[in-house]
């Protein structure tokens, strides 16, 4: 009775086995059939592009043998039931029915699509009724400021220097909201003369202009090949100053230094010290690289500028080893395998022509500026940091000194602060990111899920902030650039703007703002009440909130004692009718 009994059971597994494994054979029969066909190919596409036709067939090959192995499986649970006490069904010999599995989803992995192997016009999310078509708008966005981008700059390579052991090729691209193509160039072999390269950086910025960069006497930049189509190339203008020394069809020095590998050249915004302009610099040297197939070079800071604030940044996100200046070349003669010449910040997708382009206003979650934000976060260690809990509002303030008139001071600042500090069971921080190293910056940053600010560069720190995060940004009356609507959106955050109404207040070149407090606390109501329902929130209000709806939310347990807030009681949960 008792090895019938474990007869019994021993089938009653293999059947469920049975049962289990054609439940899932229907899926993935229901899924090849649902999926859409391929488009068909082209005799221009590369030799690299995917077959889908090929793939779906041999998925149809691995069901049928899946189908088989199936049948082979319930024939072995009828013709070996008395044998079941010895042979468990844990020992059903299934390794043939496993590998053809784990082929079926190598195959389904190698239909999964990448920009550089587009799907078709629709695509699965893994269901059959998941599928939805791509539109015009994503596709468009991609090509303006996604991946889409980096393949423009990729496929348009013009040579104007060859013939020799040495060459130039640029990269082009025109914006639809720029007038003219814009370049970068990447040189083979080519020599500079670091004597006949003059001008060195200090601890205080120049004036602005040419004095923040180096001047460059004839036959500073040379090479062994000659220009052709040179003028079919419009240089960005700190490029041109050191292309206009250069000297075509000269041999290489035997005694000139070689330096390996790829070096960069970058020449920053005069505004380097600008959170925005130096963005469009960083976020042109992730696509330069993306182009070349690299993620890091050996930079050069190659203008008269000081250091700067994000000199840490450069070095830890885009740089192999400490960062060089020209000076550190010690007028030596040097012949670089591959030199790149920096995509100069007017050429990048965030400036500020991007804001009067309504159409740039429509793309969203670019994976472009995502992977740039999460290089630099990666780089400071900032990047797998838990989202707050609670909203978590940062004011970044805008103050002026001595050495700089700055614009944009908020006029009622205390109001301001007041209206924010309102904030029921809320981390709210004032800050002045000016005084502050950019570490301590974006590590602020990183944990606010609501920033707040009146437009300046400092805003553009939003693509660092949580995952989920809301951007306030309070436009004085008379601005009408987007730029951080555009930096907001494309970082995948949401934006909520607000507009003053009452006319500045002018101090000299600069200007004092003042914001309606009854306009700023709607607000800011609304981005709180976003805010509180980020990750894992379920409070269902807004700046000021009432214990009862508080206390509906258990996660928020360990953060009333923090915060130092009472914690209420539930209202009447109950359903009161009938």
């Amino acid at each position: 009775m008792r090895s019938q009994r474990r007869t019994t059971s021993s089938l009653s597994k293999l059947i469920i086995l049975t049962v289990l494994l054609l439940l899932f054979l229907v899926t993935l029969i229901n899924y090849n059939v649902n999926t859409p066909s391929p488009p068909p190919s082209s005799s221009s596409s590369s030799s690299n592009d995917v077959n889908y036709d090929s793939i779906v067939k041999k998925q149809e090959q691995v069901i049928i043998k899946l189908t088989e192995e199936l049948e082979l499986a319930k024939s072995y649970t009828v013709q070996n039931t008395a044998s079941l006490q010895s042979s468990p069904p844990d020992t059903v010999p299934k390794t043939k029915y496993e590998a053809l599995q784990s082929e079926n989803l190598r195959l389904t992995s190698q239909l999964t699509f990448t920009p550089s192997h587009p799907p078709p016009s629709q695509y699965k999310l893994g269901h059959s009724s998941d599928s939805f078509p791509l539109t015009s708008t994503t596709e468009s966005c991609d090509s303006r400021f996604g991946t889409g981008l980096i393949e423009s700059f990729k496929n348009s390579p013009i040579d104007i220097c060859t013939g020799g052991t040495s060459k130039l090729t640029c990269y082009g691209h025109k914006h639809p909201f720029n007038s003219k193509k814009q370049f970068f160039c990447i040189a083979q072999n080519f020599e500079i003369d670091f004597n006949k390269v003059k001008g060195t950086h200090g601890a205080k910025k120049n004036s602005r202009g040419n004095e923040q960069y180096h001047s460059f006497e004839r036959g500073a930049v040379k090479a062994d090949c000659e220009k052709v189509g040179w003028r079919d190339v419009g240089f960005e203008h700190h490029t041109n100053l050191a292309l206009s020394s250069f000297i075509d069809n000269s041999p290489n020095e035997n005694s000139a230094e070689i330096e390996k590998g790829i070096t960069y050249l970058l020449m920053r915004d005069e505004d380097m010290e600008n959170a925005f302009h130096s963005t469009a610099d960083f976020i042109n040297m992730e696509i330069v690289h993306g182009v070349v197939g690299v993620e890091r070079s050996k930079v050069v800071l190659f203008d008269r500028q000081p250091d700067g604030p994000y000199y840490e940044l450069i070095e830890k996100v885009f740089s192999e080893g400490e960062l060089r200046r020209s000076s550190d070349f010690q007028g030596k003669t040097v012949k670089f395998e591959k030199l790149i010449f920096h995509l100069e910040s007017p050429a990048g997708i965030i400036f500020p022509k991007i804001g009067q382009n309504q159409k740039s206003l429509e793309c969203y979650n670019s994976i472009l500026w995502r992977k740039y934000a999460a290089r630099v976060l990666k780089a400071f260690n900032l990047y797998d940091v838990k989202p707050p809990i609670v909203p978590s509002l940062t004011l970044i303030l805008r103050e002026r000194t001595n050495e700089k008139n700055i614009g944009r001071v908020l006029d009622n600042k205390s109001e301001v602060i007041n209206t924010i500090k309102k904030c029921t069971l809320c981390d709210t921080k004032i800050v002045d990111l000016a005084g502050m190293s950019y570490y301590d910056q974006i590590k602020i940053i990183r944990s606010t899920n609501v920033l707040i600010g009146v437009h300046g560069a400092g805003l553009m720190n939003i693509i660092f902030a949580a995952e989920e995060a809301v951007l306030v940004e309070i436009h004085p009356h008379y601005r009408q650039d987007r730029h951080f609507r555009v930096a907001s959106r494309m970082s995948g955050k949401v934006y909520m703007p607000m507009r003053t109404k009452k006319r500045v207040t002018c101090h000299g070149s600069s200007d004092d703002v003042y914001v309606e407090i009854d306009e700023f606390e709607r607000t800011l109501d609304g981005a709180v009440r976003i805010a509180r329902e980020f990750n894992r929130g379920m409070s269902e209000c807004g700046l000021v909130c009432r214990e009862e709806v508080l206390a509906i939310d258990e996660g928020l347990e360990q953060e009333y004692g923090r915060l130092g807030v009472r914690k209420g009681s539930k209202g009447n949960m109950r359903f009161p009718c009938g």
